[in-house]
């Protein structure tokens, strides 16, 4: 930074300044002759600059780190952390045939592990249709009610009925073609509907369903009071419901969520098992986190590896990366 300038001193000082700057001048000869000769292994520099330890503050600003390399270095350092503990979590299983996807998204960081690897959603899919529904009646008023009652027991109850009665009732004139459409207009890029009209085996990433849980649980596609009626649902499951996201939250966190899970044939019965949902949605860093499974032998297998790695993800998501 250049110094601001000085005024100039009063001519009547120069009898006064000439005795000083003579005895300086002396001096800086004595010293630069002084150095002509061998430095006797001090470590001067041939052009005379002082060691590195003695330079200006200044002059390597340039070296230190902006914000945002600080930042992309912490999230470096979570991402790493992640993919190692679920990486080291899934091989101690021992179990070949089981395979899981996460992604979390604390406000600041978006971490992932096989993040956009397709699973069968299973029920965390009637989030979507939740949505859908909402959208397309414009306000909650416009609702009849016979679909708010099957949203609660689709939602609460995870009720596959309710289920076809939201998405082929009579609100879109084709409900397989809707939730098609609506994975474009949603920016679901990598979901995909099933070639059937069965809903439980669209095709999903857990990147895809944290954007889900931001358009179904904040406002934007919806309004401030369908928002809070997707979240009055989500946060309030039967006791049945009550696994999942909800074992990575303390006590006194509140917590929206929707879990999944069905036997697959394909797979020689094993279970898909999913779990999404938000911690403490309304502060200002809330906790998304999308847990996707496959290959669990029984249901209550795969809802104790989905809390498990809920827990994992809340563990990384908790530590300082900047520490």
């Amino acid at each position: 930074m250049t110094s601001p300038p000085k005024h100039a001193p009063s001519r009547r000082l120069w009898p006064f300044l000439v005795v000083p700057a003579i005895a300086v001048l002396i001096a800086a000869v004595i010293y630069v002759v002084d150095l002509s000769g061998d430095d006797g292994g001090a470590g001067g520099s041939a052009a005379g600059t002082l060691p590195g330890s003695q330079q200006s503050a200044d002059e390597d600003s340039t070296l230190q780190p902006s914000e945002e390399e600080l930042r992309l270095a912490a999230q470096s350092r979570l991402q790493a952390d992640l993919d190692a503990a679920v990486g080291e979590y899934v091989a101690g299983l021992e179990d070949e045939n089981f395979y899981a996807s996460v992604a979390v998204d604390d406000a600041e960081f978006q971490l992932a592990y096989e993040g956009d690897v397709q699973h069968d959603t299973a029920s965390i899919v009637k989030v979507e249709i939740l949505t859908m529904v909402l959208e397309a009646y414009g306000t909650l008023d416009e609702v009849p009610d016979w679909l708010l009652a099957a949203a609660e027991s689709m939602i609460k109850d995870s009720s596959n009925d309710a289920t076809n009665q939201m998405l082929y009732g009579g609100t879109f004139d084709d409900g397989h073609d809707a939730i098609r459409q609506a994975h474009i207009d949603y920016g679901l890029a990598n979901t995909n509907p099933n070639e059937t009209e069965q809903w439980g085996k669209t095709q999903t990433t857990a990147v895809d369903q944290l954007r889900m849980l931001e358009l179904a649980l904040y406002e934007g596609v919806l309004d401030a009071e369908q928002v809070d009626y997707a979240r009055s649902l989500m946060g309030d499951l039967a006791d049945s419901q009550q696994w999942g996201v909800s074992a990575a939250a303390a006590e006194d966190e509140t917590v929206w969520m929707k879990n999944g899970w069905d036997t697959r044939d394909a797979m020689g019965g094993e279970w898909v098992v999913n779990s999404i949902g938000v911690i403490e949605g309304e502060s200002e860093e809330p906790i998304k986190i999308a847990i996707l499974t496959g290959g669990s032998a029984t249901d209550d297998e795969g809802i104790e590896r989905v809390e498990a790695l809920a827990e994992i993800i809340r563990k990384v998501v908790d530590t300082d990366p900047y520490a």
